[in-house]
């Protein structure tokens, strides 16, 4: 895996819940495909570093992208962007709805089901609209990179009802709120281009 590659397969993960192990190995692949005297070789060695003593470098792993803008590809500078989203821009209504029915849930768990439903139909309704066709997944080009993180966002809401509907409350708003980010990231792209 080359570190541009190691810079996308990065943003795409979560790093509260990121398998250590499985971090570690994708470094160590990175290191061998870097020669020694890359600056990217020694900021990747430290964190080789840091994960055999069993430390998680999350500082050092979010600061990547912006060490070495230059290797970074379109998805991940969309995805930084996503990452970097104000609250007052990804907390909707849709968030603010669940967040007030996972807290009322043990009172009275009636209307988070009725979220469930509603959501659902949001969420049909929307991929009826917008889904794209597998041509417009097939490329590099900003609409393509956008149709593919478009896709994942959809997904990533889907996946989230489904855990909170499962009793993994904390886990589906997570990624209820990383869907959020995405579609902020992918909304405003005529207004501020990548």
């Amino acid at each position: 895996m080359k570190f541009p590659e190691f810079l996308d397969w990065l943003a795409r993960q979560n790093l509260q819940r990121i398998d250590s192990e499985e971090l570690l190995d994708m470094v160590t692949v990175v290191l061998e495909n870097l020669q020694e005297n890359d600056p990217r070789y020694a900021w990747m060695a430290v964190i080789e570093d840091k994960l055999l003593d069993g430390v998680m470098p999350t500082e050092r792993l979010e600061g990547l992208p912006d060490r070495f803008p230059g290797d970074r590809s379109l998805e991940s500078r969309l995805r930084q962007r996503a990452r970097q989203a104000s609250a007052k821009l990804w907390e909707t209504e849709s968030i603010q709805r669940l967040r007030a029915c996972l807290h009322d849930w043990e009172e009275d768990p009636t209307p988070l089901h009725g979220y469930l439903q509603w959501m659902q139909l949001q969420l049909k309704q929307f991929w009826k609209e917008n889904e794209p066709t597998p041509a417009e997944l097939q490329g590099e080009d900003l609409e393509k990179v956008a149709a593919r993180l478009l896709r994942e966002a959809y997904e990533n809401w889907q996946t989230a009802l489904k855990s909170v509907g499962q009793g993994d409350f904390e886990g589906g708003l997570q990624l209820a709120i990383q869907a959020n980010r995405l579609l902020v990231a992918l909304h405003d792209l005529d207004e501020r281009p990548i």
